[in-house]
């Protein structure tokens, strides 16, 4: 009787504990409740990530779009630049008035005695890209001179560089005509022997006048050396080209190149060069780029002259 007592008295027990018991267990429920949420947030957030990184490839594919529509607006701007003035191809050594969007490089080739030739790559040239509705800007390529087979060293000029505004210009039908002003000059980058040593700028007014097929483009300006004006001199520039648009794109030209000394070693002297010409162009190639080609035999005609004949050859790229 005693251990059915204690036996019972013992169950009683552990039934008051378990009851007892109950109740503890109740956080580790509100534990797991206060739990599902956080898992429902963390699948939210993993829900919210592709919308996130799609907002994202969103707003990149807006700034790719951004940058496209500020390229193609400028295009659409310089091309309604050129469509405002003469459709002219530029002349071999006289500067075209022209804003243009072009990549030019010249090649020269000019005899230098005792069965040498003296090769000049770029002349002067380089990359010409329109800035606003008035403005163009030229940034050049150092042209590298070449002496050939035997000579001295050859090595690289000076950095051209060449800012245009247009004053006024009307084009075929409506006036054929231009009127710019053009700031030249040169950076002085080139080696000792190929180089000015200083900078110099070349303040230029260029006008351009067409009569059906006919055109005429004339340049006036002056070479001002920052320094060395003793040895550099200071030279007044005339240039005048004359064109016919003939068939087959074929553009003949000559062209009258005078320079007249008024400081210097050479001061008083002149030289004039004629220059015929015959250029081609422009060819449309793909997605707007169109090619155009010239070449030409600059012959001194004065007595006094700095050389005596040079070969020009001109390519360019249109855009």
């Amino acid at each position: 009787m005693k251990v059915v007592t204690r036996i019972i008295t013992l169950a009683c027990s552990g039934l008051l504990l378990a009851a007892g018991a109950r109740p503890s267990e109740q956080p580790g429920e509100e534990l797991e409740t206060t739990s599902a949420p956080a898992t429902e947030k963390e699948a939210g957030a993993d829900r919210s990530a592709p919308q996130e990184k799609a907002s994202g490839q969103g707003s990149t594919k807006a700034q790719g779009k951004k940058k496209t529509g500020l390229f193609r607006s400028w295009l659409h701007m310089a091309a309604e630049t050129q469509a405002k003035q003469p459709d002219w191809l530029s002349p071999l050594a006289t500067t075209s008035g022209r804003l243009k969007q072009e990549l030019r490089y010249d090649i020269w080739d000019q005899p230098a005695g005792q069965g040498n030739r003296t090769y000049q790559f770029g002349g002067g040239k380089g990359l010409e890209f329109i800035t606003s509705s008035r403005t163009q800007i030229l940034a050049g390529i150092p042209s590298y001179t070449l002496h050939f087979p035997s000579g001295t060293p050859g090595g690289f000029g000076d950095l051209p560089l060449m800012l245009k505004f247009r004053i006024a210009s009307a084009e075929h039908g409506e006036g054929n005509y231009l009127l710019t002003f053009i700031l030249g000059a040169t950076a002085p980058t080139g080696s000792h022997r190929y180089g000015a040593g200083d900078a110099i700028l070349t303040p230029t007014v260029a006008i351009g006048k067409g009569w059906g097929r006919f055109d005429v483009q004339s340049t006036i300006g002056a070479n001002l050396p920052a320094g060395h004006t003793t040895k550099l001199g200071r030279q007044l520039q005339w240039n005048t080209a004359f064109q016919y648009q003939a068939a087959w794109k074929l553009w003949p030209e000559l062209e009258v190149n005078s320079t007249f000394y008024k400081t210097g070693t050479n001061a008083g002297d002149k030289q004039v060069f004629l220059t015929p010409g015959l250029g081609f162009g422009r060819l449309r190639l793909r997605k707007g780029f169109r090619f155009s080609t010239a070449a030409g035999l600059q012959i001194a005609v004065t007595k006094f002259h700095t050389y005596d004949h040079r070969w020009m050859f001109s390519e360019r790229i249109s855009f």
